[in-house]
């Protein structure tokens, strides 16, 4: 065979693998976001600026506003638990699905720190939340609620971080795979929900926390979209090293961070790393927890993020203002 011929094979190969993925992403994906599918949710939906955001609110209307703010992956019942707590304790506890998880809008834009920020931005002006506000992240959240921090740190009372992403993850094969231009976006639709699906064995040393996290997760593969998000995502944020980021809010303001020490999802780096990374920061290191310390430790979890939030003097009622 000639030249030519070898890139009209070359062509073709490349033409039935376009193909092929694009069948086992609708097979994978055959759920559309939109009403019929948002009625099986729970809480309530915006239609904001880049697209509709579903939230769940609970606690007092006039009190102090905690948003909690998930991971890549997974949507605002992962913090089932932390939420009744912090609501019970007086708190008005916000939490949301980030654009392109869950309930949300999956908008065809780059997921970045400018999509993330805005996102925020409007839920907070559109539920005429009162500043400042506290800021609760997990894993993938944390940099968003750093970058959030860093940009409108007038309306942020304080940051509390759960094992925050941000530290560099070695990559496998496959993850490095998916980086890739071109290819990486057909072999993630292809693979990309047994992948997913594999890493949930990682997140807690506990059996019973995997199993729930497992049954609320995966049907949520389903919905189309999600994974197109979610490789936008990881391209885009600051996942792998946010160390700068986060040395400029920890120098800003009051930064609470809990860690698991038997976290595989995101590892913790050694102790001399986060000390220069968070210098002023209240740090917490639980023997024998893993991803999800609000899921393992519930009540001692809860008793730390309370701490977090009540260690500063209480914000007047004059003092608030809205946010707009």
């Amino acid at each position: 065979m000639n030249v030519d011929s070898w890139i009209w094979v070359a062509a073709g190969i490349a033409g039935v693998g376009a193909v092929l993925a694009l069948v086992g992403y609708l097979k994978r994906e055959p759920l559309p976001m939109n009403d019929t599918t948002r009625k099986r949710a729970r809480g309530s939906f915006l239609r904001l600026s880049q697209g509709t955001t579903h939230y769940l609110e609970e606690g007092p209307a006039d009190g102090d506003a905690v948003i909690l703010v998930p991971g890549a992956t997974l949507s605002l019942w992962i913090w089932d638990g932390l939420a009744e707590r912090l609501a019970a304790a007086g708190y008005r506890v916000i939490r949301y699905d980030l654009l392109g998880r869950g309930y949300s809008d999956r908008p065809k834009i780059v997921y970045g720190p400018d999509t993330f920020d805005r996102q925020l931005e409007d839920l907070l002006a559109a539920l005429n939340v009162k500043a400042p506000v506290h800021l609760v992240g997990l894993a993938f959240g944390c940099p968003i609620i750093a970058e959030f921090t860093r940009r409108h740190p007038s309306v942020v009372k304080q940051l509390c971080l759960l094992a925050p992403d941000g530290f560099g993850v070695a990559l496998s094969s496959s993850k490095r795979l998916v980086h890739l231009p071109l290819i990486g976006p057909y072999f993630f639709r292809l693979v990309g929900d047994k992948m997913l699906e594999q890493r949930l064995a990682a997140y807690s040393p506990d059996p019973a926390v995997i199993e729930r996290v497992r049954a609320q997760y995966l049907p949520e593969l389903k919905f189309k979209g999600f994974k197109r998000a979610l490789l936008s995502s990881i391209r885009n944020m600051p996942i792998h090293d946010a160390r700068s980021l986060y040395r400029k809010v920890d120098a800003l303001l009051k930064t609470t961070l809990i860690w698991g020490k038997a976290d595989r999802v995101t590892p913790m780096p050694d102790s001399s790393e986060l000390l220069n990374v968070f210098p002023r920061a209240d740090r917490h290191f639980l023997d024998g927890m893993g991803h999800l310390p609000h899921h393992e430790q519930p009540d001692l979890t809860a008793k730390l993020v309370l701490t977090a939030l009540r260690g500063d003097a209480a914000v007047t009622a004059s003092s608030k203002q809205a946010f707009a």
